[in-house]
């Protein structure tokens, strides 16, 4: 085993030992909605809108000291934006809406105020695209555009959150915002069918709640 790798065992194995002995362990289910939308470059006379989505996932959760925990949430997003196009009227009008599905895994740091109420929250998500679509709000018509997306999402996450105790569990909420760090569009056909360059990144709002039971 290379020294790199015993170092990282020998803190997992700490950090495991610390989490066993403090009884700190959380599991759990949460869900929430968000409101999200693109950036990056704009389609040739149109713009990004936001477009409203949901999430659903589990949780695991480890108290490594008693005011900072490790979250991991397994889940699945729906994201995505609406596109809106100059048609001569006073405001563009919504033409079509990109949606994107992920399979979501945020590794999140949480730190808790004295006495756990309150806590506010910083990490990554790294998503994996299940699929996108591509529907036009006048035909409802619509097609699959996941080859069109690349594979891989990596975002960053911030949030804020207010902790309720309901012995034995805890009942969380929680405001995240999420921008994602890497381009989305894999290639140039989602612009020969959309218009969209394949320079844009989502990010977004999501509001959050979640059940914890300790074991």
């Amino acid at each position: 085993m290379k020294p790199p790798l015993i170092v990282c065992a020998g803190i997992i194995l700490l950090a495991s030992s610390h989490v066993c002995a403090q009884d700190r362990l959380f599991l759990g289910i949460t869900a929430g909605g968000s409101s999200t939308h693109l950036s990056g470059d704009m389609p040739e006379n149109g713009s990004y809108t936001s477009k409203t989505g949901f999430s659903g996932g589990l949780i695991a959760e480890f108290a490594l000291w008693r005011d900072i925990h490790l979250s991991v949430q397994p889940s699945y997003v729906r994201r995505g934006t609406g596109i809106a196009y100059d048609v001569g009227e006073t405001e563009p009008r919504d033409s079509l809406e990109l949606s994107l599905d992920y399979f979501s895994l945020p590794v999140i740091a949480r730190f808790m105020t004295p006495g756990g109420s309150w806590f506010v929250n910083g990490g990554l998500d790294l998503g994996y695209l299940l699929d996108a679509s591509l529907k036009s709000i006048n035909t409802g018509s619509e097609v699959g555009v996941k080859n069109y997306i690349n594979e891989v999402d990596l975002a960053m996450l911030v949030g804020v959150g207010k902790n309720f105790d309901l012995d034995p569990v805890a009942l969380s909420f929680e405001l995240r915002y999420t921008q994602s760090l890497l381009n989305a569009g894999a290639n140039d056909q989602l612009a020969a069918k959309a218009g969209i360059s394949p320079r844009f990144r989502s990010s977004g709002f999501q509001l959050l709640v979640a059940l914890l039971y300790p074991l």
